[in-house]
């Protein structure tokens, strides 16, 4: 039982974890700072999409479509929420 609680735990901070780091990745100091160096700039934006991706995949597969409850699914919910604006101010901030 002790692997699964681990397990959970594991992927739960994936979820929770991954929004504000794509959101911090994102901000305009970062932005500006990674678009003086071509190769910071390429790996900020495959860090973003990458942390993105994997964020709103657990949190959809593993907590939203599962029969858990409420309380996990909210926070997958906004876990999601916050993977998505990430991803959406990294490839489209000037839209």
């Amino acid at each position: 039982m002790e692997s699964l609680a681990m397990l959970v735990l594991i992927l739960m901070s994936i979820v929770v974890f991954t929004g504000p780091m794509g959101f911090l990745l994102t901000t305009r100091a970062v932005w500006n700072y990674s678009k003086r160096v071509n190769a910071l700039w390429i790996f900020r934006r495959v860090l973003v999409t990458i942390f993105s991706v994997i964020g709103i995949a657990i949190a959809l597969k593993g907590f939203v479509f599962s029969e858990i409850p409420i309380g996990p699914k909210i926070v997958a919910i906004g876990g999601i929420a916050l993977n998505t604006f990430a991803f959406k101010r990294e490839y489209f901030r000037d839209k």
